[in-house]
């Protein structure tokens, strides 16, 4: 019910089965989502067996969980180069169209003159677009609303959204280049983003190299401190408790990466 009224799931488990299965049907992967499930536990068990093989009982859930987010970072850093893309080639697609529709007043005529220029996934949507167009469908709203519904992307759905209402009333082929520059602006927010947070991202990722780092460094520096690291229970402790904070910190990074999206 959550979801259908537009809330967040509630729970943190039931927000990542949500993401996950978002994320599969954002890069055409939706029939995965099963198989994803599948490794996630595998993955899970291995962790929790390599704990109990260290015969650090506090490690079981730390390990098992981190095993367990490795398909789902996967999939984020793969969906988040995906999504980049998209709109790369979706900025590109809806200003050119644009440009010859402004000029030709025909939505049709304008995205054929500009097939050739467009790139996938975009141009595979354009080309159903116009064949279902011609072929299946003359009602021109209809087909807008399935091409629009085939990209998930809140400027596009807007763009389509025009597109319908240019149909019935010309006059709104001017507001067209409004979208299409809220994707430079987008953009541009992105790219400063990146700037912003590629620093802290890069001092991060070294000082969790560090602290895994010292671990073995500390086995041939003392090796009396990496027995009572390894074997006394204060020792099992502090390394749960360091893999906690390196397991959360990681996944706050990944949650940091994502590609800015216009809401």
């Amino acid at each position: 019910m959550d979801i259908l009224l537009g809330k967040p799931a509630k729970g943190f488990f039931n927000r990542e089965v949500l993401e996950v299965e978002q994320l599969l049907v954002a890069t055409g992967r939706a029939t995965r989502f099963s198989a994803v499930k599948r490794i996630c536990l595998l993955l899970f068990i291995l962790g929790a067996l390599l704990a109990i093989l260290f015969d650090n009982p506090f490690m079981v859930p730390i390990l098992g969980a981190g095993f367990a987010f490795t398909p789902i970072w996967y999939l984020r850093s793969t969906a988040a180069v995906y999504k980049k893309h998209l709109n790369e080639e979706l900025e590109t697609a809806i200003s050119v169209i644009t440009t010859s529709y402004l000029r030709s007043g025909d939505l049709l005529t304008a995205v054929k003159e500009n097939l050739p220029y467009l790139n996938p996934p975009v141009k595979g949507h354009f080309e159903s677009f116009i064949i279902e167009s011609e072929m299946i469908n003359a009602n021109m709203i209809s087909t807008l609303n399935n091409l629009k519904m085939k990209i998930p992307n809140q400027i596009f759905h807007e763009w389509c959204n025009t597109l319908i209402q240019c149909q019935s009333d010309r006059t709104m082929r001017n507001t067209l280049t409004y979208t299409v520059q809220k994707f430079s602006d987008q953009r541009i927010l992105q790219s400063e983003l990146e700037a912003i947070i590629n620093e802290p991202k890069k001092e991060a990722f070294a000082m969790m190299f560090l602290v895994v780092g010292n671990i073995p460094l500390l086995y041939v520096l003392n090796h009396s401190w990496f027995e009572t690291l390894m074997y006394s229970i204060p020792g099992k402790i502090t390394l749960a408790v360091c893999a906690a904070i390196v397991l959360f910190s990681f996944t706050r990074i990944m949650a940091l990466s994502k590609p800015v999206e216009y809401k």
